[in-house]
C-alpha cells in the first residue's frame, strides 16, 4: 500500500516537474524510507504509551534520530526486523535506566566510553546504502560526534533529573556498542 502511495505521488510530482528516471527512483527511496521510519518511530511511540512509558520512549528516539544517522551501526534487513530491534532496544534501555541508577562518576565515565568509542568507529557505513562521497562521510562524522557530545555534557548538567540523564546516558551508550556489531565469520 505504502509503495503505491510513494509511486503514485512521486511520479506525479516528477512528471509535473521533469525528472528524470534517477531522480524519480531518488525520490521515491527517498520518501519510502521517511515514510517507513515515521510509521515505525509512532507505533513505538504508541506501544510505550500504552505501557506507560511515553515520555522515557520520546526522548530514547529523539537521541537514535539525531546520533544513529550519522554514525551508523546496527542495521536490519527488512522494516519489520527494524521496527522489532528497536522496540528491543526501546525495552532494553528503559530497563536499565529503572534498575541501574547511576551515579555522577559513573555518568561521566560512560559518557567518555561511549564518545570515545564513537569518536574511533564513526561513521560505520552501512553495506545496503553505502555513502561514497569522502565528503558527506567527514560531514556525517562530525555531525554524529558533535551531537553525542552535546547529548553527553547535557545529561551530566540534567544529573538532578534522573529520568532524562539515565535515559540519554544508555541510549548513547546502547548506540556506540552496537556500532561493533561489524564481524566476519570464519
Amino acid at each position: 500500500m505504502i509503495e503505491k502511495l510513494v509511486h503514485k505521488l512521486v511520479h506525479s510530482v516528477g512528471r509535473d516537474n521533469n525528472f528524470n528516471n534517477e531522480q524519480i527512483e531518488q525520490c521515491k527511496y527517498a520518501l519510502k524510507v521517511m515514510l517507513y521510519e515515521i510509521i515505525k518511530m509512532l507505533l513505538v511511540i504508541l506501544i510505550f504509551f500504552v505501557l506507560g512509558y511515553f515520555k522515557e520512549s520520546i526522548l530514547i528516539i529523539f537521541i537514535m534520530s539525531i546520533t544513529k544517522p550519522f554514525i551508523g551501526g546496527y542495521h536490519e534487513d527488512t522494516q519489520l526486523k527494524c521496527f522489532i530491534a528497536t522496540l528491543i532496544l526501546v525495552i532494553l534501555i528503559i530497563v536499565l535506566s529503572k534498575n541501574n541508577e547511576l551515579n555522577l562518576i559513573s555518568s561521566i565515565i560512560l559518557n567518555i566510553i561511549s564518545i570515545f568509542s564513537i569518536y574511533n568507529k564513526a561513521p560505520i557505513i552501512n553495506d545496503k546504502m553505502p555513502l561514497t562521497k569522502e565528503d558527506l562521510i567527514r560531514k556525517n562524522r562530525k555531525i554524529g560526534i558533535t551531537n553525542v557530545v552535546i547529548l553527553g555534557i547535557l545529561s551530566i548538567i540534567m544529573f538532578e533529573v534522573k529520568w532524562i540523564s539515565q535515559i540519554t546516558i544508555w541510549t548513547i551508550l546502547v548506540q556506540a556498542i552496537l556500532m561493533f556489531n561489524k564481524y566476519k565469520r570464519i
